[in-house]
């Protein structure tokens, strides 16, 4: 538990101001992490509360989380200095794309880890696509995400399985908590009456 809540910390340190730059653009790559990044928020204040007990299934969730969200970051900061030479507001113009290409690669992996039978060459010309997109920066079609969705539909529709990811189970366990992340809020202005 102590070595994982040092790597949790260690990344918050490195991330948390990248994280909140996500926020505060209303990126698409924050919403992706958030289920993530709230539960092992959420695990790591209970436990260190004593309000809940670390066990075997919370240390694996943890794990997982903290491994996906470590891959996940490095790979957009790698966006960030390789396609935008570090140019943080170019990268969030484009982080919808990003988005794109991080959700193809759980798409990749969920079908190799169930040995489905799919054609890859139909994900490495979408991936392709999407880095050209990057490379090219002419701007994102706001069709982008439709195209996306109807290639991964093509891909996966032939396959008897459901796409379930991380992202998904991550939601899961969040609900599991309490935590309600996308819920929309009522917003009162004025005095209560």
């Amino acid at each position: 538990m102590d070595y994982l809540f040092r790597e949790y910390l260690a990344w918050i340190a490195e991330n948390h101001e990248f994280y909140m730059e996500l926020k505060e653009h209303d990126s698409p790559l924050y919403d992706r992490f958030l289920p993530v990044y709230a539960v092992l928020d959420h695990v790591y204040q209970e436990v260190k509360g004593d309000r809940m007990q670390f066990d075997s299934d919370l240390e694996r969730i943890f794990h997982v989380g903290l491994e996906f969200l470590h891959d996940q970051f490095e790979s957009c900061k790698l966006y960030l200095e390789t396609k935008f030479k570090g140019d943080l507001h170019v990268f969030m113009e484009y982080a919808p794309a990003v988005n794109h290409i991080l959700f193809v690669e759980d798409v990749r992996y969920e079908l190799e880890e169930k040995e489905a039978d799919y054609d890859p060459k139909k994900l490495e010309d979408l991936l392709d696509f999407l880095e050209d997109i990057l490379d090219a920066k002419t701007g994102i079609d706001e069709n982008l995400g439709v195209y996306v969705d109807s290639v991964v539909k093509d891909v996966v529709g032939d396959v008897d399985f459901e796409l379930y990811g991380i992202i998904d189970i991550f939601m899961d366990v969040a609900e599991t908590f309490g935590l309600y992340l996308f819920e929309d809020e009522d917003i009162v202005l004025g005095n209560d009456i």
